[in-house]
């Protein structure tokens, strides 16, 4: 059901998928886990942190047939440095990255 109280001219859709992405002008890729996703953007969670106004392609890959795999261009819109706990004893710095869809291939 729609949050009707919520501001947003998409809706806001949870996810819990791996992701790859490389920077536009890079080979190699990177993974990441992919939090959330509406019509104009998404919100992953990375080990390294991409600045503000980076370009990155990036491809999910749900794993389901009856969902397609999502390859675009984004751009990096906001970086907060969080905590990821990997294990009870040891906390791992990570990266929640919020990206607005420029383009799909």
């Amino acid at each position: 059901m729609l949050n009707l109280a919520e501001n947003r001219k998409y809706p806001r859709m949870s996810l819990d998928c791996g992701i790859t992405y490389r920077y536009v002008d890079e080979e190699s890729d990177k993974e990441a886990v992919v939090k959330s996703i509406s019509g104009n953007g998404m919100m992953f969670v990375a080990d390294e942190g991409p600045q503000v106004g980076d370009l990155l392609e990036i491809k999910i890959q749900p794993g389901s047939l009856s969902i397609p795999t999502l390859d675009a261009i984004v751009e990096v819109v906001r970086v907060r440095t969080g905590t990821n706990g990997k294990s009870l004893n040891t906390q791992a710095t990570c990266y929640e990255v919020a990206a607005m869809i420029h383009s799909m291939k």
